[in-house]
């Protein structure tokens, strides 16, 4: 699935976004919903536009009632609905947090990504709308416990410091070290204020997700491939490889 880019994600109170229900990237209108004072049924929707950025909290509103006479807007539910202008359908928003449809635009977890890896990789997804910095942990956690679990390397469970340091050890791609100090680094200094804040830059974990399919990809993925390839070799050509391999250890 192709990732969206940052700047079109879906965002409260953002001008423009990737339409969840339409796909397609076009200006937003937003409207507040909640109750009419004295009115115990009818639910009323504020038709004018709310600007950006701009914050209204709990506060009574005042208001018209559908039938025109004076009332008073109760903002209890922190509801809004956004408005598509391209389809016309709309999104419901609750304590600034899209909660209808609910969709992501985060890449799917790589498909040789190790069962466990992939469980706490969508758990990550689930959680990263309502907050990036927890998302960001759980990527953390994954990465954590793949590392041990890359049999080509045997790597023991340690301080991902510790382990990032043995896998630069056994010749791991430069980008593929970079990344992984990349997550120790966004993972861990992240919970510190005034060094990272995860919540103030989105596109930081967005990488994160990406960082861990590449690493999927490098030191999993393509090494199965080629050694799937290697299998299918005549007998007789990989003994000649092996006694030629086992003469360069002799030496």
């Amino acid at each position: 699935m192709q990732q969206i880019p940052t700047e079109h994600l879906p965002k409260f109170h953002r001008d423009a976004f990737h339409c969840p229900r339409c796909k397609v990237v076009a200006p937003q209108t937003w409207h507040r919903v909640g109750k009419l004072q004295n009115r115990t049924t009818e639910i009323f929707v504020d038709e004018s536009n709310i600007p950006q950025g701009k914050s209204i909290g709990s506060r009574a509103i005042r208001t018209e009632e559908p039938s025109g006479e004076p009332g008073v807007f109760i903002k209890e539910w922190h509801l809004e609905i956004s408005v598509c202008s391209h389809c016309y359908n709309y999104s419901v928003w609750e304590n600034h947090n899209i909660i209808f449809p609910f969709t992501t635009d985060l890449p799917e977890p790589n498909e040789d990504m190790p069962k466990n890896i992939k469980g706490i990789y969508r758990e990550a997804m689930g959680v990263y709308k309502h907050s990036p910095r927890a998302s960001a942990a759980l990527l953390r956690l994954a990465i954590e416990i793949m590392i041990p679990q890359l049999e080509e390397y045997q790597i023991k469970k340690s301080s991902i410091n510790n382990m990032i340091g043995e896998l630069v050890q056994k010749d791991i791609p430069e980008h593929i070290q970079q990344g992984l100090d990349a997550i120790r680094v966004y993972g861990n200094e992240g919970i510190h204020p005034g060094e990272i804040d995860l919540t103030d830059d989105e596109s930081i974990v967005l990488f994160l997700f990406d960082l861990i399919n590449i690493m999927v990809e490098e030191l999993i993925t393509k090494k199965k491939k080629i050694k799937s390839f290697y299998e299918t070799l005549p007998a007789g050509k990989l003994q000649g490889i092996f006694n030629r391999d086992k003469k360069k250890q002799e030496k």
